[in-house]
């Protein structure tokens, strides 16, 4: 069973899911459309259950970026040491430390 456009755009309005002025411009086309309206009494009678007595918590923005980023597979910007530690960078971190492992050694070995 195919959900309808009219279907999905009132339920991101009556789960509050759309950005402040995408959910306005909702909320007056479902005072002109009985059809939306219809949906949207549909889908808010459907979600009465879930809403109770709850008080607003906006989380740390971290989780909304984390959320973003899973969704939409976007890369989360790495520290350095992720950044050295990432399995595409080891042969270089790798080569680095035998770099500085011989320069240690050839100082040992000119000092004494």
């Amino acid at each position: 069973m195919a959900i309808s456009e009219k279907s999905l755009l009132a339920a991101e309005l009556a789960l509050g899911l759309l950005p402040p002025q995408e959910q306005d411009e909702g909320m007056r086309a479902a005072a002109g459309d009985p059809e939306l309206s219809a949906e949207m009494d549909f889908w808010e009678s459907r979600l009465i259950g879930f809403a109770g007595p709850v008080d607003e918590v906006a989380p740390p923005p971290r989780v909304f970026n984390a959320i973003q980023n899973r969704l939409f597979d976007e890369e989360e910007p790495r520290s350095f040491w992720q950044e050295m530690l990432a399995p595409e960078n080891r042969g270089w971190l790798i080569l680095a430390v035998a770099v500085k492992l011989g320069v240690i050694a050839l100082l040992v070995y000119a000092l004494f």
